[in-house]
């Protein structure tokens, strides 16, 4: 992550409590990065936690979350990092029953080991550019400071900042519910004594810092104020969840120069998955061509299907990607209607051919005229089944559709999404979809890469994230409603591969 140093003389923390999947983290971090500049305090910065849903760490109340925390660890299981019972042969009921009880703790203790990692976030992202590059944005002079914290629990922070006393050295943010409070940027607005108050707001107040019940409506029950946080004394002030986009307000021009600039600014440079990207692109382009499209490149969209909201609203939620495809099949067809016009030109002149073929060969001596028919290249094969009627392969699919059918990646959750009953009338409806298994080879690069500190795969998790940047590849862009994957995709992919069409924003 980052080199391990003794904490300067002085310098002051500022902590949270991560949760949730990986881009609720990722929400958190940049919140908690400007935060932590606002109140000219260090970070504690946390690795990045990935897991199988089951071990997922969803939000709990601080002394909860903790201990969830201290349980991620690998102390005494270290030999698990060459075992794998998710690999093995499943067993009957008699050979489980007849596993001794160090066979099964040892099962027991390696499938939990696999199912869950950490990572630091430069694995993935370019976190020292961010620190550094932030000079001269809103005013900074300094970069951004970091600690790494790569152990979540109280014992680390004695052992590790000096702290004799955490009691006395930290104020700690007992949150009892995930939207607990809101942090108002009151720098440029006065939130302080009104007319009609019993007593003016003294200093001690706001030391005790007791947050305030917001009188207004919303998700968030307290509200904290910047200054406020500003004056705290202690060397440590630890937050509970940072977690939701609206978190931390950014009403001054200060806080959301800050908030763009962290928001545009976290560069995938996870060079594996970069390379598998580029790959896929590349293929995209072989079969935009040859199955001869009307507009160049392709559209990317994203379905989100599992889980609470998303898998009830999964219907409307791809009803809307639909019509938005509507949408964008007009454009083009407007766009590129001199194109247009000259396809269907040549598609009628090849049919009238066809017809005058098969007129002359009805004719009584007349020697029929042999078509050549060339088979289409597809990387995509068809399996074999001699007993069966072959099924069309996706480019045979798509170079029957007409020509301003869009070429389409679906970033999805959808298990085996060819044969999902959910996109049934979808692909009929857009034959030239395609989804992250249809690109083998670069699945391939990313299949066999291991963390190289536990030696838990990493597959699940850099494909979800390949997923995500292909995605934003798409000269446009859909997502599904309230889905912080396609947040990230809008808010930091999309806008990376494509500023020119950002304006003054990028």
């Amino acid at each position: 992550m980052f080199p391990q140093r003794p904490p300067l003389e002085g310098e002051r923390f500022l902590a949270y409590l991560p949760h949730s999947g990986f881009h609720n983290q990722l929400i958190t971090l940049e919140t908690a990065l400007r935060l932590a500049v606002s109140l000219n305090r260090t970070l504690l910065l946390p690795p990045l936690y990935l897991s199988h849903k089951k071990q997922a760490l969803v939000w709990k109340e601080p002394p909860v979350l903790l201990k969830q925390w201290s349980d991620r660890n690998r102390t005494g299981v270290d030999y698990c990092r060459t075992i794998e019972p998710a690999t093995w042969p499943p067993k009957n009921r008699k050979q489980r029953e007849a596993m001794t009880e160090q066979e099964r703790l040892t099962e027991h203790q390696c499938r939990f080991y696999h199912l869950w990692t950490t990572t630091p976030w430069t694995y993935f992202y370019d976190i020292p550019k961010i620190l550094s590059d932030v000079v001269g944005v809103a005013g900074e002079t300094t970069p951004i400071r970091v600690f790494s914290r790569p152990v979540i629990t109280m014992e680390w922070l004695k052992d590790n900042l000096q702290v004799q006393d955490l009691e006395k050295e930290m104020y700690f943010f007992n949150d009892t519910s995930r939207y607990e409070y809101l942090i108002v940027d009151d720098s440029e607005t006065d939130y302080g004594v009104k007319p009609g108050d019993e007593k003016p707001q003294e200093q001690d107040d706001h030391l005790t810092l007791i947050p305030e019940t917001i009188a207004t409506a919303g998700k968030f029950s307290k509200r904290l104020l910047l200054t406020d946080l500003q004056r705290r004394p202690e060397r440590i002030l630890h937050f509970g969840s940072l977690f939701a986009t609206d978190r931390f307000e950014a009403r001054s021009q200060r806080q959301r120069d800050l908030k763009r600039y962290l928001s545009k600014g976290m560069d995938l440079w996870n060079q594996a998955i970069l390379d598998a990207t580029k790959m896929a692109e590349d293929q995209i382009e072989v079969w935009s061509k040859e199955s001869k499209r009307l507009a160049p490149g392709f559209l990317g969209v994203h379905l989100r299907t599992e889980d609470g909201i998303f898998e009830k609203g999964a219907p409307m939620n791809l009803q809307r990607i639909v019509s938005w495809l509507g949408e964008m099949v007009k454009q083009d067809q407007q766009r590129y209607s001199s194109k247009l016009r000259r396809r269907q030109a040549d598609l009628a002149l090849v049919q009238a051919g066809v017809a005058e073929a098969a007129l002359t060969s009805s004719v009584p001596g007349a020697e029929a005229a042999v078509l050549p028919v060339q088979a289409p290249a597809s990387h995509i094969p068809a399996s074999p089944d001699d007993d069966a009627e072959a099924v069309p392969t996706f480019l045979e699919r798509c170079r029957s559709s007409p020509v301003e059918s869009p070429m389409i990646f679906m970033a999805t959750d959808v298990h085996q999404p060819r044969t999902a009953p959910l996109l049934k009338e979808f692909l009929e409806q857009f034959p030239c979809t395609m989804f992250l298994s249809d690109f083998r080879e670069s699945d391939a690069l990313l299949e066999k890469i291991r963390n190289p500190v536990d030696n838990v795969l990493m597959w699940p998790y850099m494909v979800a994230l390949m997923d995500a940047n292909l995605a934003a590849k798409g000269r446009e862009f859909q997502g599904t409603d309230r889905s912080t994957f396609s947040a990230y995709i809008i808010n930091h992919l999309w806008p990376e591969y494509h500023p020119e069409a950002m304006g003054e924003y990028y």
